[in-house]
């Protein structure tokens, strides 16, 4: 039976203070999760995320935004 229990390490950065939400996508551009990082300062971040299904040998996109400023990029989850 696969772990379903691992954490994702996403880390990003951002410039301005703000309200920062966080959306995962897979390759076809469906939204897996989403979710609300809250209010953040300025600077460097990581938010854990679990998927809530298997996802394993996956390539996923996550979006970050706060206001207009937006970060895509890509990840790989591992087994």
């Amino acid at each position: 039976m696969k772990d379903l229990n691992k954490l994702s390490k996403i880390k990003f950065s951002i410039n301005k203070p703000g309200e920062v939400t966080l959306e995962i996508y897979n390759l076809l551009g469906l939204k897996i999760d989403e979710l609300t990082a809250g209010h953040l300062e300025v600077g460097d971040h990581t938010v854990f995320w679990k998927p809530k299904i298997n996802l394993s040998g996956s390539v996923l996109n996550y979006r970050v935004e706060l206001d207009k400023q937006v970060i895509n990029e890509n990840m790989f989850v591992v087994r």
